[in-house]
This record gives structure tokens, sequence and C-alpha cells, in this order.
């Protein structure tokens, strides 16, 4: 589409001077405007809008504020198609198809000619009255100078008409003329009324489809809302489906949790409750004793045989060479006072077995106890070794009576062990034999000083 590149005043110049329809093209920056252009370029309309003068206008520019001024822009882009007399022909708001605008661009073409017609019509009307003038003025001038001459043939004219009926026809001829223009004036209304209503009606498609736009957008809006708001509503769902299975797991791995150690609780009951059971069941209490240069003894005591007694047995025959000590177990280690003097072997849980260290209290205020003068103390260092061979050798031939372990006068008496013989009856040597054939020799033959088994 060819495109007029002046102003405004140079368009009009140049399209009064073709005859042609004057085009203005307002456009902004948006995407019906450059659809319009686009469709404005297309072949079969660039057609018909390059018989006329055409001009593009952006909105905002100079020569498009002063054009409103004249023509008011009500809707962008717009179309104006202007004729000779500056009156609108077609007026085009808003982005229209290709088949609409070569319809209004050839109603605006017929306009345009029927105005060229009744313009064309009009000045000949004019040439005519003004030849008619000229020629009635030319015969009166005629006769008067006939009538001067010739006073007696003042009505014979050349026309054969008075100056009266010449001048009656010319006002005729001029009421007809002023008669239509009235009718072209009272047409170039209608055409005004029409094109207004036109426009009105234009201006309201425009608003129309301007508000059905928005509410298809706004119901586009709402419906991807409430898509939102139903995909938040299902996230959260799953969310708390997912929860409430984490929570399932844990509560469950919680219960298995609690279910073992419940159970190994029990077991662990069940287990203390069978060794106190056994120990319970257990009438004889099989200690032994350990002193700190590693020697040891192993004695069996009744069940219900107070810890005091084993202290006296301790004093009578274990004999430690220290005084005062205490009394504690290994494992677990425990400690036994004056107040554990009273209660039997069963309540302090040394029974069936168990293995007690005597080991002597320091920073205390008791003195040891001491046999003898430091003479006496040299002479037994000096025979002890001759002594206990004596003893070793005199314990194959001598068989003592069994002893008789001390026990609580209000325990029951306790046998001895069977398995034990003294070599000499004043002497601490003894010696382990397999006197009862009853009795298994399996822990006797096991058993060693450094063993944590409790026997």
């Amino acid at each position: 589409m060819h495109w007029f590149q002046g102003s405004i005043p140079e368009a009009i110049i140049a399209s009064r001077n073709r005859k042609c329809i004057f085009v203005v093209v307002v456009t902004a920056e948006d995407e019906d405007s450059q659809q319009l252009l686009t469709r404005l370029e297309e072949e079969n309309v660039s057609s018909v809008f390059n018989s006329f003068v055409s001009i593009s206008l952006k909105s905002g520019s100079g020569e498009a504020n002063m054009f409103s001024q004249l023509y008011p822009l009500v809707v962008l882009p717009a179309i104006y198609m202007i004729g000779l007399q500056g009156s609108p022909l077609e007026v085009i708001g808003g982005l229209v198809d290709i088949p609409t605008l070569l319809s209004r661009a050839q109603k605006a073409l017929k306009v345009h000619d029927e105005q060229q017609n009744v313009a064309q019509a009009s000045q000949i009307a004019e040439a005519e009255v003004l030849q008619t003038t000229s020629e009635n003025i030319e015969p009166s001038q005629e006769e008067e100078t006939t009538e001067s001459g010739n006073p007696g043939n003042s009505e014979d004219g050349p026309s054969g008409l008075s100056l009266e009926a010449r001048l009656e026809r010319a006002d005729q001829l001029l009421a007809a003329v002023r008669e239509k223009k009235i009718e072209e004036e009272r047409e170039k209304e209608k055409i005004k009324e029409r094109e207004r209503r036109e426009l009105g009606k234009q201006l309201q498609q425009f608003k129309e489809a301007q508000r059905e736009r928005e509410q298809r957008e706004l119901a586009d809006s709402r419906q991807k809302e409430k898509r939102e708001e139903k995909e938040a509503l299902e996230k959260i769902r799953q969310n708390i489906a997912q929860d409430r299975i984490d929570r399932a797991a844990r509560y469950q791995a919680a219960q298995t949790s609690e279910e073992e150690r419940r159970r190994a609780a029990q077991s662990a009951q069940e287990q203390l409750q069978r060794e106190r059971a056994s120990a319970a069941r257990s009438a004889f209490s099989r200690l032994q004793f350990r002193l700190p240069d590693g020697s040891t003894r192993t004695e069996q005591f009744s069940s219900d045989v107070k810890l005091s007694s084993v202290n006296e047995f301790i004093d009578q025959q274990i004999k430690p060479p220290f005084r005062p000590y205490s009394l504690s177990t290994t494992f677990p280690r425990r400690e036994f006072h004056e107040s554990d003097m009273q209660q039997t072997l069963r309540e302090l849980d040394l029974t069936p077995s168990a293995a007690l260290l005597i080991i002597p209290i320091a920073g205390t205020g008791f003195k040891p106890q001491t046999n003898g003068s430091a003479g006496n103390t040299w002479l037994s260092a000096i025979f002890a070794p001759l002594f206990g061979i004596w003893n070793w050798i005199w314990g194959f031939f001598a068989n003592p009576p069994p002893r008789v372990t001390h026990q609580d006068s209000t325990a029951q008496p306790q046998p001895n062990s069977q398995g034990v013989r003294r070599r000499r009856p004043d002497s601490n040597i003894h010696r382990l034999s397999d006197a009862s054939p009853g009795d298994s020799s399996d822990d006797n033959g096991t058993w060693n000083g450094n063993s944590t088994q409790q026997l």
C-alpha cells in the first residue's frame, strides 16, 4: 500500500487536486493496530486504497493530536475516510476483517461519487442561470436601444419575451437551484446522521465486544484460580495422607520397638526371677575368698548362714595378716558394711555361689593384729616351709574326721564338704578329693582362682 509521505495539509491539497477520498489511519502500539496495518497491506485491500490519498499517524504524535481536535479519536486503531467537503464518509473503529474493510471502502467511494455528481449538477445549474441571466440582460439593452430609436416597436424583441418574463424565469431558476441546494443539505444531514448512528453502533459493538472479552478473561481467570485451588487442595490432601502414612509407620515402629523392649525386659525379669528362684532353692552357698596376695580359698556354707558367721570363719580359719578388712563381691561390685552382717547369704544374693574379696581398710584407727614377737616371726618364716612339707607328707597317712563349717546357731546343720581333707588337725593345709561317688567332679576339675564363673 502507498502511503502519503507529506503532512496533513499537503495530503488534503493532493486529495482535492486528484478529487479523491482522503484516508487517515491512526494506530497505537498494540497488537490490533499491527494486525490492521498488515491487513491493509493485502493485495486486494491495497488495490482499493491506492486510489485514495492515505496517510498513517501514530497515536500521541503532534499530527495525531491536531487531527483529534477536528475528528474525535474514540477507539484505536481508527480509519477516517474524508470527502472533499471535509465531512467523514466512513469511520472504522477497532480491528475489522478484510471483507468489512472492502465493503466500507466501497460504500465511502459510492457516497463520494454521489457528492461529485451533485456538485457537478449544481455547477451546471449555476452556469445555466448565469448564461440565462446574461442572455436576458443583453436583449434588454438592445430593446432599450430600439425603444429609444423606435418607440412604437418596444414589445417586439428578438426572443419574443418581455423583460419581466425573463426576470421571472431567472427567479424561478434561482429558486430551483436554491431548492436543490436545500435538498443536498438535507441529504448531507441525513448522511451525517446515518454516519453518527453507524459510529455509535460501532462504538456500542466495540464496547460490547470489549465487555465480552473482559468477561471471558475474568471467567478464564476464575477457572484458573479454581483449578489452582483444586490442585493446591489435592496437594494438601496428598500431604495429609502421606503424613498419616508416615505417622502410622512411626507408630508401628515405636510399637515394635516398645514390644521388643518389653519382651527383653520381661525376658530379663524372668531370667532374674529364675536366678533368684534357683538361688532361693539352693540350700548351700559356695564362697570363694580371695586375698590381695592372690591366694584363694573355697568353702561351702548354708544359705541361711548370716554374714557375721562368715566373718567369724575368716577370722578363725583364714586369718588374714591385716586388720581391719572389708568384704566385697567382684561383679557386680558391692561392698558389705556392718549393717549387712545380720543378713543371710540368701538375702545378700550370695547363693548358690559367689566370690568375696578380703580387702584391708586403709586410713583407719585400727592396728594390725600381730602374732608373737619379732623373733617368733623370723622363726615362723624360716620353719614354715619345713612344716608345710611335713604336713603334706603327713596328709597321706592321716585321715581326720570331716570338718563342720561355721554356721549360725539358728540355722540348720550343714554337711561338711565331702571332698576336703585336713592334713593335720591344727593345720590349714587341705587337699581336694572325690570322696563322694555321687558328687560330680566337673566343677572341681574346671575351677581356677582367676575364673569369673560362679561356682
